[in-house]
């Protein structure tokens, strides 16, 4: 057995690993003995100011509706260091490379600093009224229709096309549509002061929009909808008209502040485009060009 052991360690000294390690523990040791204590690292420290503390309290007080103590407190900003100290260490050994979720939310948090610039710009009245008039369609008070209609189903009528037309020219010949009979349907005959986007929620976008350009007074048709075939007599129509500007002057301000921000965007990815470039493999390349239907022959 001590024959064993001896053969053990000779084997052991002849190890490079084991050499390194123990000149290691003396120049640490060394060190240690002159200086009074471990080699200090030439990283800068982690710093907690006491805007952070601030930040902690207030956001421990927004969730438990109270102060934290002296102890809660000093776990929070320990917490933080913790994840500080953490996070340049993942990073320092590169951690986050290549990581979606990580770019992903570094990006965001960049796009909210170049989209709260725009918070801090304020448009003159001049600047306002000029974006009002170029986008007044979004600042208006939106045309509305009141109509009644006549129901064809496509299902309980032979030739549906005909049988409305017919009825039409009955309507038409005596001037009374409100006896004229149709189908039934589940929405009803009478419409009152819709706007054109419930109407097309309704009945679809083509229906509402036909029965938009009727002139108000005369039963017109038939006129498709999802449902079928309709006879339809506008009673009444309301024009789209713009909202006066000091009226809408909030929303306004709302929808400019959005816009600078998405230009704001555009420009700094414009510039960081040029800073950086933008390189795609000729593989890559190829992926991202439209690709031709091949044409099949008729046999």
């Amino acid at each position: 057995m001590a024959q064993r052991g001896s053969d053990i360690h000779r084997a052991l000294w002849k190890e490079p690993l084991v050499h390194f390690a123990l000149i290691g523990a003396v120049v640490f040791g060394a060190y240690h003995g002159l200086n009074g204590g471990p080699p200090k690292s030439d990283k800068e420290p982690i710093h907690i100011g006491e805007g952070d503390v601030r930040w902690l309290k207030q956001t421990w007080s927004s969730q438990w509706l109270r102060d934290p103590t002296a102890e809660e407190l000093n776990g929070l900003v320990n917490d933080l260091v913790g994840e500080q100290l953490l996070a340049r260490e993942a990073e320092a050994i590169g951690l986050g490379e290549n990581d979606t979720i990580i770019r992903r939310r570094l990006a965001q948090k960049l796009k909210f600093v170049i989209e709260d610039t725009a918070q801090l710009t304020e448009p003159t009245d001049y600047e306002l009224r000029q974006y009002y008039a170029s986008q007044l369609v979004s600042f208006v008070t939106p045309g509305t229709v009141s109509f009644k209609q006549v129901y064809f189903n496509p299902e309980q009528h032979k030739d549906p096309v005909a049988d409305a037309a017919a009825l039409l020219a009955e309507i038409r010949s005596k001037g009374d549509g409100d006896s004229a009979a149709g189908d039934r349907l589940l929405l009803g005959d009478d419409f009152h002061r819709l706007e054109n986007s419930a109407l097309s929620g309704m009945f679809g976008a083509d229906f509402a929009n036909e029965v938009f350009a009727l002139e108000p007074g005369s039963w017109k048709g038939p006129i498709k909808s999802g449902y079928g075939l309709h006879l339809v007599m506008v009673m009444e129509r309301t024009p789209t008209e713009p909202r006066p500007f000091d009226t809408v002057r909030d929303a306004v301000i709302a929808q400019w502040r959005t816009s600078k921000q998405e230009d704001l965007s555009r420009a700094y990815l414009a510039d960081l485009r040029k800073k950086y470039g933008v390189q795609y493999d000729e593989s890559t390349k190829a992926l991202l060009e439209p690709q031709s239907v091949p044409s099949v022959a008729a046999k």
